[in-house]
């Protein structure tokens, strides 16, 4: 009997969404992610609430481009190094599982004992590089010069492995070969902080992400923008028809006292600012929606769905919202709440400055929407 009224509630549900998209000349109806919910948490930062930068900060991490230290803290303002740079512009690709798998072919896993020296994020990040590198946003040169040591940095790099040995070496417990795979894990992830882990700059991020959106250079007369800074003669030459077209794009400018700081650092938030304007291009191109409209009506209701695990009925909150397009059209976004995880769907919602889930919508808010490659809406942006 209970069968026989869920499966007649069901029916009656999906009777009224059809008039309703019969009466709103509907088109497409999106549904949300399964791991909205983690997306959430991992957005939920405890240091970003009054930054300058926290809608981009929010916005890339609810596209799974910026993630958080682990911590519930982002670090805003900490310098950006070389290979954070490279691991956003691969994730901004959607190349990262890419960029994981080749470094899990190339790292050489070494017996340690009972100590842990390499990270799954040491052994990923040669993967990220590589990924970069045939990618043709690092070229063979820049490579060459990050990688290249002093004399003075070698031998800073040797003192430090030799300080740091003297725990190992007192442990009896150790082989000879433990003892030496540690010394050169020890060796590995000391000299990247000489090189990948020192801070880029902002003609390299300039360049690094012209070159990811395959921004065509400009030369000539036609060269502007480059004239108007203070310091454009600092910037590497053959830098300077890149920064030309990166500028003109608005995807990086100069400071409101005309300088671009060429050799300066950046930071995370500053990275994060730059992504963003940068992210519509390349998620666009991989194969994103980005629409924009109106919402018109919102529709809560619970529908009753089986578990396949355990063939019980569950009841699921759905929220549906009616959206009217900037071209006329209507879209609906689908979330629905439940407490397995099959039937559990939703987006972020960043509104108010602050990010949130399905339920934060409005009727008449106006938002832009991003729906990702495999047809789910990931991502809402509340614009007033």
């Amino acid at each position: 009997m209970k069968k026989s009224i869920s499966f007649f509630c069901g029916i009656m549900v999906i009777f009224m969404l059809m008039l309703q998209s019969i009466s709103y000349g509907l088109g497409n109806s999106y549904t949300g992610v399964q791991n909205y919910e983690a997306l959430y948490k991992n957005c939920s930062f405890s240091d970003i609430k009054n930054h300058w930068a926290k809608k981009s900060i929010y916005k890339m991490s609810a596209l799974s481009v910026i993630r958080g230290m682990g911590d519930s803290k982002f670090y805003p303002d900490k310098k950006l190094t070389k290979e954070e740079a490279i691991i956003l512009l691969i994730r901004l690709m959607g190349l990262e599982d890419e960029a994981q798998m080749v470094g899990e072919k190339l790292m050489r896993e070494l017996d340690t004992g009972k100590y842990t020296i390499f990270s799954p994020y040491d052994y990923w990040i040669d993967g990220y590089i590589k990924v970069a590198k045939s990618k043709n946003i690092i070229t063979r040169e820049e490579l060459s010069k990050i990688l290249n040591l002093s004399e003075g940095q070698k031998e800073r790099i040797e003192q430090a492995v030799a300080e740091k040995m003297d725990v190992y070496m007192k442990d009896p417990y150790l082989t000879e070969e433990q003892t030496q795979n540690i010394e050169i894990a020890l060796r590995k992830k000391i000299e990247r902080s000489y090189t990948w882990g020192q801070a880029a700059t902002r003609e390299q991020i300039a360049i690094w992400v012209g070159r990811m959106l395959e921004i065509k250079p400009i030369h000539g007369e036609y060269l502007q923008e480059i004239y108007t800074l203070r310091d454009w003669k600092n910037i590497k030459p053959s830098y300077i028809a890149m920064v030309e077209a990166i500028m003109k794009k608005g995807i990086i400018k100069g400071d409101n006292k005309g300088y671009f700081k060429p050799k300066a650092y950046i930071t995370l938030a500053e990275m994060a600012a730059i992504l963003d304007k940068a992210s519509e291009q390349m998620l666009i191109k991989r194969g994103f929606k980005i629409i924009m409209g109106s919402v018109e009506n919102i529709d809560t209701f619970v529908t009753s769905e089986q578990d396949i695990v355990s063939t019980k009925f569950i009841g699921v909150q759905n929220r549906v919202f009616t959206i009217n397009n900037e071209d006329h059209s209507y879209t609906q976004l689908v979330s629905k709440e439940s407490d397995i995880d099959t039937f559990d769907r939703g987006f972020l919602v960043y509104k108010n400055g602050y990010i949130g889930l399905p339920k934060d919508i409005r009727i008449n808010d106006y938002i832009k929407y991003f729906i990702n490659e495999q047809g789910e809406v990931l991502f809402v942006e509340v614009e007033y």
